[in-house]
């Protein structure tokens, strides 16, 4: 007995290490934990309420298990989710558990970090607001923006009721107006509040009207006729005066010798009238261009014998 014990000490050292070390190893193994860092879910949010706000949008998760089951996960490969079927509108806390963790078969959840969640939940709103345009810039010396252009004029915004009830108007993205000397269209974005969409299209057409720069005129003396001739007619007084407007550089070659001014008669019976003088360019290439703001008098008195 004592032979059989004393036989091949070395081998039986050697298998005893062997042992303890395969042990040591598998218990370590066993014992391994890893830290994770996985979004938070919000899950089965009730119709009609939005999340406003939440405390964290990541959760610290620690596991324990095997090395070899741990070293190979992913944080995608992990979940944690809140249930919200049962939430109201207004502050409410979610607690976190372990049990509230999905881990693959293996492995263990130990801790959760947060142990809790502050969400704030509010009813889903919508309405029409304006569409105001951002226009950055001047156009060009000698140039103006004569006006703005949409696509549409409004747009459907939903979100929080919370944000979207005191929402008044959309602007859109900027857009620069700088050195233009020509009619400019884009599409455009629409910037929006944070928590807030839009119903639809996102974006807008927008068009900068670009004209030369106005400029306006008093030019006085023009003389009124009748169309057609009649000689057997006074009128008083015989000369208006008028305020045009017009791009600048024709404006500032225009002249009362460029404009004429008549009355017409046709159909009226004889005896006093007030008629109100038609005013126009002529001789000129491009008469649709001037605008006529104001002549005095606005009538003139005809006696027709």
């Amino acid at each position: 007995m004592r032979e059989w014990l004393t036989a091949n000490l070395w081998l039986k050292g050697l298998s005893l290490i062997i042992g303890v070390s395969l042990w040591y190893a598998v218990a370590r193994e066993q014992g391994a934990e890893f830290a994770f860092s996985i979004p938070l879910e919000l899950r089965d949010i009730p119709e009609g309420l939005e999340v406003v706000e939440e405390s964290v949008q990541q959760v610290d998760v620690r596991l324990r298990g095997p090395s070899e089951i741990l070293r190979g996960l992913a944080p995608q490969d992990l979940s944690v989710g809140v249930d919200l079927s049962d939430a109201e509108p207004g502050e409410s806390v979610a607690y976190l558990t372990p049990g509230d963790v999905a881990v693959p078969f293996g492995a263990r959840v130990i801790r959760v970090t947060p142990a809790n969640v502050q969400i704030s939940l509010d009813r889903t709103l919508e309405r029409t607001v304006n569409i105001i345009p951002r226009v950055l810039g001047a156009p060009a010396e000698g140039f103006e923006l004569a006006g703005i252009e949409l696509s549409r004029a409004s747009v459907v915004v939903v979100g929080p009721a919370s944000q979207v009830r005191s929402l008044e108007q959309v602007t859109t993205e900027p857009v620069s107006a700088e050195g233009l000397r020509q009619t400019f269209s884009r599409t455009v974005r629409l910037e929006l509040e944070p928590l807030v969409r839009l119903r639809g299209n996102t974006s807008v057409d927008l068009t900068l009207k670009i004209r030369e720069e106005r400029m306006r005129k008093e030019l006085s003396g023009i003389e009124v006729t009748l169309q057609p001739p009649r000689v057997n007619a006074s009128m008083s007084p015989k000369t208006i005066r008028v305020l045009v407007e017009g791009p600048k550089s024709l404006m500032e070659q225009l002249s009362a010798e460029a404009l004429e001014a008549h009355l017409r008669w046709e159909g009226l019976a004889a005896g006093n009238h007030r008629l109100v003088p038609i005013v126009r360019v002529i001789n000129h290439t491009e008469p649709t261009a001037f605008h006529f703001i104001a002549v005095e008098p606005e009538a003139i008195q005809v006696e027709l014998r």
